[in-house]
């Protein structure tokens, strides 16, 4: 599914949809989808060059709060 949302959206097939109901609720498949989507936002900079590090030289843990909302390191 997720490969679907990212590379080709119009492409999901009928197929994968009875796949996807077969394990997950409307609800959650909604939930799932922007989950990708939000997670993926930064393809297009990272495929472009222009992301920037968080820390320079380092690998960011990602740390969240009660609400979901990351929490930018040093915070």
């Amino acid at each position: 599914m997720a490969d679907a949302l990212i590379i080709d959206p119009a492409g999901v097939t009928p197929e994968l949809r009875q796949r996807l109901h077969q394990h997950y609720s409307r609800e959650q498949i909604i939930e799932l989808s922007l989950d990708v989507l939000k997670w993926s936002y930064q393809k297009v900079p990272v495929a472009l060059g222009t992301d920037r590090e968080v820390v320079p030289g380092e690998l960011t843990d990602l740390s969240f709060d009660a609400d979901g909302n990351w929490i930018r390191p040093g915070s």
